[in-house]
């Protein structure tokens, strides 16, 4: 069934009018059809059942999470170039187990990436690539499973720069130096042999060059054999293609089954696929608006919204995308010959030339039609021209699944340099952060940009001459774990644990791409664990130590009994009926310097019991003040609450900034397992001029 078809007077994807997402979104803007994109799978894997292959899916075509989580949840597995491929294949959900790692610049870092994940295999394609791959599985005492991609040197008929399987390409290994390293590899103790792997171009429309590559492959597998070397799978690759123009056809992947099944039966080992265009080209759109209509002498120029940066195709390969108006022409509209270009101040930038379409006016919609592919993925913000949004549609219904870049995007990451009497400066990106009301800036300090760390906290966390915050948080490099945090408190003094910073740093280094999102993070009171959901951050804190309940403290002659403990840093904890009349101001300061928390001092909560909840106010050493939550000051009270009225995990905490949880495990009087769950939030972000902070920053 056709996706993208006219219903009355607009063209529809699916049940979704296309002219209404436009006038909604805006454009350009890129559509998906759900339906298009599962028939195009299961169509794949009917046509090849009766070997039962594992089709991974190449991500390079179109790596959209949203679009990546419909074929992990339809058993799909994942061809994947990079490190970062691999960490959006592990996001959307593709089992570590189904993914291929192919490309001939494997990174040793993004190798190292792949081990610790336990792909499937590597595609290795040449003697350096091994070599490295047995380096860093003996190092991290990891198996590392690969295969070699062979070149089998066949002409697939396709533009030339999409041909990969040719002698003279970069890709793969002739079969002399495949049977070289097949008996190198086979020594090798961390080094499984599992399969061969092919690839030889995109766009491949016809079966015939598929039948040719495979024998010639099936002949080689047969000499391993003869050696002693078995392999378990059988990696064609993809470059299934689909017409593009009118007329022309789509690869018959039913025609394609037929003649290699019975090899791949022959052989007897499990197949592998990786078509990326054939799934999910025909399943986009690139909807734009015509701004201009422009006639000279010799042309007449469409110029729409959409430029080379948004797809390139067309000015890269000379590629052929059918254009079609979002609002039906009727029988008597007249054609034109037409340019259809874009905005990009490039002569390139172009999707049409010399094209008979329907007579279009200015303000229009066009569909630039099998954009799916190779469109935003390949996309760019050339000219500083941010990219699309991305919608998807099932049935009748709509969802944005990648918002529009805006200008703030674009210079997300940079780092500008100032001049400040006739000195450089750069810009310090920060992050302003807040959890449960503790509010902090995040900064990464990976590179040792602020070496002054005491003295810039003092600077940025003042409320009134500076940003304003409870906390300096520094993300520095660490061996014991991803990274090590650093907490500077307003008055520049190191505590060595902070709760609330501890989960809003853990968010920050997973949305700055640092670390996953379940990882750990060394701080001076051990190795934090956390994981990310959302604005929801989970870690699990220290167990606790030094717990002394019931301490009677005399102050200006009056007794006060509280109960101490370190939960990372110290807290005393006293009970109190109404939180809200506690003398805070006054007692807590007193209570923070006391003698028998000398030299360090302490935190000092006031909590209140409120059926299972605990209301806490918390007086904050360092900021030397209250703060709106506390996220040490939340675990310390909840674990003497559960020591002195038997509340059990988890516990509620109520802050003035928030709501947290606290889970523990419990033994008599020691508690292990403790974790601190909330909400970690990103308030803004902006730039500090190094030059202002101070010398030696």
């Amino acid at each position: 069934m056709e996706t993208f078809s006219y219903k009355g007077e607009s063209l529809f994807c699916e049940k979704v009018n296309l002219d209404e997402v436009a006038r909604s979104k805006g454009t350009p803007l890129y559509v998906y059809s759900y339906r298009s994109i599962v028939e195009s799978y299961d169509r794949i894997a009917r046509a090849f059942a009766q070997v039962r292959p594992l089709i991974c899916y190449s991500l390079k075509a179109n790596s959209n999470l949203s679009l990546l989580r419909i074929l992990s949840q339809r058993g799909a597995g994942a061809d994947i170039v990079s490190a970062g491929e691999l960490y959006k294949a592990l996001r959307a959900g593709f089992s570590s187990e189904k993914i291929v790692f192919a490309g001939v610049g494997k990174r040793e870092e993004e190798i190292e990436y792949a081990l610790r994940e336990k792909i499937l295999m590597f595609n290795v394609e040449s003697a350096s690539e091994l070599r490295v791959i047995d380096e860093l599985s003996r190092r991290l005492n990891r198996e590392a499973r690969i295969s070699f991609r062979v070149n089998p040197d066949v002409d697939p008929k396709t533009h030339h720069y999409i041909t990969t399987g040719k002698e003279e390409n970069k890709f793969g290994l002739d079969f002399a130096e495949a049977k070289r390293l097949y008996e190198k590899a086979r020594q090798l103790r961390r080094v499984k042999l599992v399969g061969i792997h092919m690839h030889i171009g995109s766009q491949i429309t016809s079966s015939l060059p598929y039948l040719e590559a495979l024998e010639k492959v099936a002949g080689l597998v047969e000499e391993l054999r003869e050696e002693g070397i078995s392999l378990e799978y059988l990696d064609i690759g993809g470059g299934f293609g689909i017409g593009y123009e009118e007329g022309t056809s789509s690869l018959e992947v039913e025609d394609l089954a037929r003649k290699t099944v019975p090899i791949v039966q022959k052989m007897r080992m499990k197949l592998i696929l990786e078509p990326g265009r054939y799934i999910i080209g025909p399943a986009g759109v690139l909807v734009s608006r015509v701004l201009y209509k422009k006639k000279t002498k010799k042309k007449t120029f469409l110029i729409v919204d959409a430029g080379m940066n948004d797809l390139i195709r067309p000015s890269l390969y000379g590629a052929y995308h059918r254009i079609k108006k979002i609002k039906r022409p009727d029988e008597m509209t007249s054609f034109e010959v037409v340019d259809v270009v874009g905005p990009v101040c490039e002569s390139g930038d172009f999707f049409a030339q010399e094209r008979a379409l329907p007579e279009i006016e200015e303000g229009e919609y066009l569909a630039i039609m099998d954009a799916g592919a190779y469109g935003f993925s390949m996309s760019s913000s050339y000219n500083s021209r941010p990219r699309a949004a991305e919608v998807l549609v099932r049935e009748d219904k709509w969802w944005t699944i990648r918002e529009r870049e805006s200008l703030e995007d674009l210079i997300k990451g940079e780092h500008t340099l100032e001049e400040k009497d006739g000195i450089s400066c750069q810009l310090i990106p920060f992050t302003k952060m807040e959890g449960c009301g503790n509010d902090f800036i995040v900064i990464d300090n990976r590179s040792n940009l602020i070496q002054n760390r005491a003295e810039f906290a003092r600077r940025v966390c003042a409320r009134r001459t500076g940003i304003g915050a409870d906390g300096l948080l520094l993300v520095e490099n660490s061996k014991e774990a991803d990274f090590k945090m650093r907490t500077f408190n307003p008055d520049g003094t190191e505590p060595d644990m902070c709760g609330n910073g501890a989960r809003c740093i853990a968010r920050f280094a997973y949305l700055k791409g640092i670390a996953k999102q379940n990882s750990s993070f060394w701080t001076p009171s051990g190795k934090i664990v956390y994981q990310v959901e959302g604005e929801d951050v989970k870690i699990k804190m220290k167990d606790p130590s030094d717990l002394k309940p019931a301490i009677k403290l005399n102050i200006g002659g009056k007794l006060y009994e509280g109960h101490f403990i370190n939960t990372g840093v110290p807290h005393l904890v006293l009970f109190v009926e109404e939180v809200e009349k506690a003398p805070l101001k006054n007692l807590a300061p007193l209570m923070r310097y006391h003698q028998l928390f000398q030299p360090e001092g302490t935190n000092v909560d006031f909590v209140e019991i409120e059926r299972d909840v605990l209301k806490v106010r918390t007086y904050e050493r360092g900021v030397e003040g209250e703060t709106l939550g506390c996220g040490t000051g939340a675990v310390a009270s909840s674990l003497i609450s559960s020591l002195i009225f038997g509340l059990a995990s988890p516990v509620k905490v109520r802050m003035r900034g928030g709501r947290l949880l606290v889970y523990f495990q419990k033994r008599g009087d020691i508690f292990t397992d403790v974790f601190l769950e909330g909400k970690a939030k990103v308030v803004y972000e902006g730039y500090i001029p190094s030059s202002l902070m101070g010398e030696g920053t």
